[in-house]
């Protein structure tokens, strides 16, 4: 009787390996989008320092919110937008970009008797005219210390809060790391299951 070569362990072996290339070469294409977009989000005029800083505690509301951003902002589409904790707008007019330094806008306030202030400001890269959002807070206290209620700082796709990474989820890891740790995850998943089959083959 002929032996059926195709259900030896061998065979087998060579089937499981053979299934799993395409799968695997989706994954790797798969990180490699990730690690592209990784890239792409981050050529915003994107959030990198503030005074106030994002979450700062005063003791008395400043006259002035500077804000510095990664990249040279367009002056057409960007703005900058300071509220109390009522939601009132405090901002005394619009944010003008530093004509010294492209990456840097100030808009000017006038503070009451909030304890909580949130900067909300949008951008337009004057480099390559991408779009960028995002918000933080600081608290005003006499006392020095910060209000029980504060909210958390936030901040648009590739932008930076408080010195946090921004397109951040409720967890406030980045998005593109919580999709490459999944992407890393299923190919070490895939290696384990092959190397199964291969035990289990023999």
């Amino acid at each position: 009787m002929k032996a059926d070569i195709s259900q030896t362990p061998w065979m087998r072996r060579g089937a499981v390996r053979w299934r799993a290339l395409p799968l695997a070469a989706a994954l790797v294409m798969a990180l490699a989008a990730v690690l592209a977009s990784a890239g792409t989000a981050s050529a915003h005029a994107s959030y990198v320092s503030s005074t106030p800083a994002a979450n700062a505690v005063l003791k008395a509301a400043p006259t002035t919110i500077t804000i510095h951003f990664a990249e040279n902002v367009n002056p057409t589409g960007s703005d900058v937008v300071v509220l109390d904790s009522k939601g009132v707008t405090v901002s005394t007019g619009p944010a003008q970009v530093d004509t010294s330094d492209l990456k840097t806008m100030t808009v000017s306030m006038h503070g009451n008797d909030s304890e909580i202030y949130l900067v909300q400001w949008h951008t337009v890269s004057a480099d390559d005219g991408d779009p960028d959002i995002g918000a933080f807070t600081f608290t005003v206290s006499a006392s020095g210390t910060p209000a029980a209620t504060s909210p958390t700082a936030t901040a648009g796709p590739g932008s930076t809060a408080g010195g946090g990474s921004s397109g951040s989820g409720a967890s406030g890891a980045p998005g593109w790391v919580i999709a490459l740790v999944g992407v890393l995850g299923l190919l070490v998943g895939l290696g384990g299951g092959v190397a199964i089959s291969r035990r289990a083959g023999r």
